[in-house]
């Protein structure tokens, strides 16, 4: 009998870095994200900023690349329609926005002023509540990311791009209505802001970088300790959500750490902690899986951000650093063990993690359109969908300089949502007239104007930017949802998500149809995801070509609407009819 193969993990505790990962290598040499190693030179990431900027190279190397994303760059290059990357050399950069904001009427001036000189002419809203800005050339990098820090970044939600990408704590999210619902408002937003203060990067080479003028620059850290990550920071990226308990559109078992505030009264004295959960594979390899956090009990909210820090050294620790694909805290944590991990909890970091009966997980929420606002209820929020996320100003639609003139006019607060949309808080009750004028006047549609599938509706970038995108998604999906509406399906409640690859960011396995690329022009077809993101999406199609994923969306959407006699959700009816019925009702068994 042939005996199965067992891998150790390479982890801290069992191995030098010379056993390691190349990444591992170059975030070890770094020196606190300062150096960059190319072979056997050695040089500050600093070097290569300044010779982009003179244009005496196109782009930063690939040592550099791995440094980069841990201040919220992303080295880019454009590609055509093939996906081959033909086109410019381009970067994105992402800004960190805990808890989705609340971003000060200056701060969103700030953006929008950025990506009318810095990038696209567009901001694009994420999933994780960020920020992101496309097509930004190399000259215009490191004054991109010093326009943001320069007045912007401590007024009210502290801007930064550190950390927004890389091997860290990533954006720490919080339901955008936490503190705003008139029902049960809450005060989760600041353990949000000081999670993502506790996990940020400490080493002094973001300022030294990107922040000092050209006299001030030094050729060495002045500070390279980091007293939470270490030299090598974490194996992969960690990402962190806090839910409301009528509002789980974070998508709370996604996360690597999940809190939900358990109420008494109107206070949340203790959160539900969730972990290890995560969506991202690679296509055919099966030690890859989407997961759904596990459940490990109840914290006092006096311990949150403790028991954050907790896991976070745990991952540290026990993280896979060979082997990327099982580097993820969720593969971590099942290796470990649950109960191991309960135990290290309480007994080595003192977390009081009791043991309790999980309440009921919310449903995600949208909150489209005139919502009162918790308080003396003489002001409103506002819920602008925002198509894919991206802002901009397109023909009549002149969606950008509407929210700029209103925020500015009003001196508003802005928050950016789970599902890529943006709320548009304080608004006066004397005021909603004005605004939905301002709207009006620079084409904006009402929530009540678009089509309900196209509302719920949400994409990743992918291409033409997106490195590791096989497909579109953010392009071609609003060619779908128009199909759809054409075809009289618009008005059918139904959550669609789609991506470029099987990093699945705009989170299509929890969707009720989720769609993710394979291959140059095929795609992943995932249904009945529940809408409270307590169940992955079962397969429909392994490999969908895209060109009949009209024929295949139109035949889903219009037998949840024809064939479901007992009326259920979208969700619920996709999941429990068998795939070969599905198939049958669509008119496509084998693509």
């Amino acid at each position: 009998m042939k005996r199965e193969k067992i891998t150790v993990p390479v982890t801290l505790l069992n191995a030098d870095v010379t056993q390691m990962s190349e990444k591992e290598r170059l975030k070890a040499r770094s020196e606190g994200l300062f150096y960059i190693t190319d072979g056997d030179q050695k040089k500050p990431f600093a070097a290569e900023l300044d010779a982009l900027a003179a244009e005496e190279i196109e782009t930063i190397s690939g040592a550099a690349d791995a440094i980069a994303k841990h201040f919220g760059i992303y080295k880019q290059r454009e590609r055509d329609a093939s996906g081959g990357k033909t086109g410019d050399y381009i970067f994105m950069v992402r800004v960190k926005n805990p808890a989705g904001g609340e971003l000060t009427a200056a701060q969103w001036a700030g953006l929008d002023e950025a990506a009318e000189r810095f990038a696209d002419k567009t901001l694009r809203l994420t999933s994780r509540e960020g920020i992101q800005f496309h097509f930004v050339y190399g000259g215009d990098l490191a004054a991109l990311i010093r326009h943001l820090n320069a007045g912007y970044r401590d007024c009210g939600c502290r801007l930064t791009t550190l950390g927004a990408c890389g091997d860290v704590n990533r954006n720490t999210m919080c339901s955008p209505i936490d503190d705003l619902d008139a029902d049960l408002p809450l005060d989760s937003r600041s353990l949000a802001h000081a999670i993502a203060r506790e996990l940020a990067p400490r080493s002094s080479a973001y300022a030294q970088i990107f922040l000092s003028d050209e006299e001030g620059r030094t050729v060495a850290p002045l500070n390279a300790e980091e007293p939470i990550y270490g030299t090598q920071y974490l194996p992969r990226k960690f990402k962190v959500g806090i839910a409301h308990p009528r509002d789980n559109s974070i998508d709370l078992l996604t996360q690597d750490v999940g809190f939900l505030p358990v109420v008494n009264g109107k206070l949340a004295d203790h959160y539900d902690l969730y972990t290890g959960g995560g969506l991202g594979t690679t296509h055919n390899l099966l030690e890859t899986q989407q997961l759904l956090g596990l459940y490990l009990g109840r914290v006092p909210r006096e311990q949150v951000v403790a028991t954050v820090r907790a896991i976070a050294i745990l991952q540290k620790e026990h993280g896979e650093r060979k082997n990327r694909r099982q580097a993820r805290w969720k593969y971590t944590l099942r290796r470990l063990g649950v109960d191991p991990v309960k135990a290290a909890l309480r007994e080595r970091f003192g977390i009081r993690l009791a043991d309790a009966e999980p309440q009921p997980i919310p449903e995600v929420r949208y909150h489209h359109g005139w919502h009162p606002e918790a308080g003396d209820h003489g002001h409103y929020y506002y819920g602008l969908p925002v198509e894919n996320g991206r802002l901009r100003n397109v023909g009549t639609a002149q969606v950008r300089t509407a929210v700029r003139r209103i925020v500015e006019e009003l001196d508003l607060g802005v928050r950016v949502t789970p599902n890529q949309d943006l709320l548009l808080c304080h608004i006066p009750t004397d005021r909603r007239g004005w605004v939905e004028q301002v709207l009006k006047e620079h084409g904006v549609n009402r929530p009540e104007d678009i089509s309900s599938v196209r509302k719920l509706a949400m994409a990743c970038p992918a291409k033409p930017t997106c490195g590791l995108a096989m497909t579109e998604a953010e392009r071609i999906l609003p060619y779908y949802v128009r199909a759809l509406e054409e075809a009289g399906l618009g008005e059918v409640d139904v959550i669609i998500r789609m991506a470029g690859c099987p990093n699945v960011c705009s989170r299509p396995p929890t969707a009720e149809i989720g769609i993710y690329g394979y291959g140059k022009n095929d795609y992943v077809i995932q249904v009945g995801g529940a809408r409270d993101g307590t169940r992955l999406a079962k397969i429909l199609y392994e490999r969908a070509p895209g060109e009949q994923m009209v024929a295949i969306l139109k035949g889903l959407v219009q037998a949840i609407r024809d064939s479901n006699p007992e009326g259920l959700p979208a969700g619920e009816f996709l999941y429990h009819t068998p795939t070969e019925r599905l198939r049958e009702l669509i008119g496509v068994c084998s693509p």
